[in-house]
């Protein structure tokens, strides 16, 4: 089994392994790292034996809590050095001088907006038919301008973080 579905598995043990994994770029990292502290904890070779023992030892369970808590601080820093990741190459793409680079956000706004206006209002009513979009070029499509929209708002909201005040 690869790390990140051992560590899952092991997410029954200590849900907060969740957080760590589904909010990182860095979720292999994260995943591979609890892994190693079960086995650690339970003496076993494998991620997937570490996991057994875990499922009939409460000892052990305790042990490997502790073990995370005692680790959180270095995932934490795994998810600072994701935001700062996203945030620096968002400031370059800003500051860049070739209009594709720092237009492309706002463009994909407007053309999403403009899409949907023209396929389910512009169309129907001019009587035309309505051409079926799969479902999955909807979510992508949104799913890059909510991030975007969100890191982009996260760092306006926060001046001590905004290019503003490092310059």
């Amino acid at each position: 089994m690869d790390p990140i579905t051992i560590a899952l598995g092991l997410a029954q043990f200590a849900p907060s392994l969740i957080k760590w994994i589904s909010g990182s770029d860095k979720a292999s990292e994260v995943a591979q790292k609890a892994v190693d502290i079960a086995t650690q904890v339970t003496g076993k070779s494998s991620g997937a034996a570490a996991l057994e023992e875990l499922k009939v030892n409460p000892d052990l369970v305790i042990a490997y809590r502790k073990a995370l808590l005692d680790q959180e601080l270095e995932f934490q820093k795994l998810m600072v050095q994701n935001a700062t990741d996203i945030n620096t190459t968002m400031q370059a793409e800003t500051k860049a001088e070739h209009w594709p680079s720092y237009s492309w956000r706002p463009f994909n706004g407007f053309l999403y907006g403009g899409t949907i206006f023209a396929v389910y209002f512009l169309l129907p009513l001019l009587k035309q038919p309505v051409p079926t979009i799969p479902s999955e070029v909807w979510l992508g499509w949104s799913a890059i301008l909510g991030v975007a929209s969100w890191f982009r708002g996260k760092a306006q909201a926060d001046p001590a973080n905004s290019a503003e005040n490092k310059g």
